[in-house]
């Protein structure tokens, strides 16, 4: 834990200064100068520093950008988000989510929820739900390279409720099928009684970026077994990629 802090207390020694000295460092930090010298040899073989040997300063490197350009891309798709799934839980009275795919399972970024409808509660934000249960997490999964649904594939699949596929033969090719035509509509494999549509945020060069999903009860959402609202979530889709866009 001590080396830790020591190690943030260094990166924190950039925080709104220019490229900075060994003994500049040390002064801000407070560490002596071999231990300082330490940790920027390991914050340099780690990328979080880097070095100019010429001018014998140091920097910040690659890895802090990297985390800092992945915490603004989630804030671009919060804001372009919020305002258009807010519209959505308005006019449907339904709960609509935000979703990424994250090392191997699909990660709520937001929900919002509509007061005069019941609220959906068994996706919280930050929790993440089974990939064979839900509306978003299949659909985001059918969506990643072969080898990383193969990886996801090798651990046994889970059962919320009866409806909920567990056979992992079957559900992979129905992930085949959820990618074909775009959207995903999962029927009482969360909770018996809810169901759960989404469809794909994409980038301009066509990737997956993340989903956006409603859910509510079973016969608000499903008609004759096919989604009530799925042009209207496609709209909302294609306002939330018009929005990320613009922000860019």
């Amino acid at each position: 834990m001590r080396a830790v802090q020591r190690a943030l207390a260094v990166l924190r020694a950039f925080e709104g200064r220019k490229p900075q000295s060994l003994a500049e460092i040390t002064a801000a930090t407070g560490l002596d100068k071999g231990t300082t010298r330490r940790l920027l040899l390991t914050l340099l073989a780690e990328g979080f520093v880097a070095h100019d040997p010429a001018a014998q300063r140091y920097r910040l490197g690659h890895a802090v950008r990297a985390l800092a350009d992945g915490m603004a891309d989630r804030l671009d798709l919060r804001t372009a988000a919020v305002p258009v799934l807010s519209d959505l839980a308005a006019d449907l009275h339904i709960t609509a989510f935000l979703s990424v795919f994250e090392d191997g399972q699909a990660v709520c970024l937001e929900r919002v929820h509509d007061m005069k409808g019941m609220e959906v509660r068994w996706w919280t934000v930050g929790g993440s739900l089974p990939v064979n249960c839900g509306g978003a997490p299949k659909l985001l999964l059918a969506h990643q390279h072969p080898a990383e649904i193969d990886r996801v594939l090798n651990a046994p699949l889970m059962s919320l409720t009866p409806r909920s596929l567990v056979d992992t033969a079957a559900f992979r090719a129905s992930l085949d099928v959820i990618k074909g035509r775009g959207w995903e509509l999962a029927i009482d494999d969360v909770v018996v009684g809810l169901t759960a549509l989404a469809v794909p945020i994409r980038s301009p060069t066509g990737d997956l970026v993340c989903a956006v999903s409603i859910a509510g009860l079973t016969p608000q959402m499903v008609e004759d077994g096919r989604p009530v609202h799925l042009a209207r979530l496609q709209d909302a889709a294609q306002l939330i990629t018009s929005r990320i866009a613009a922000a860019r």
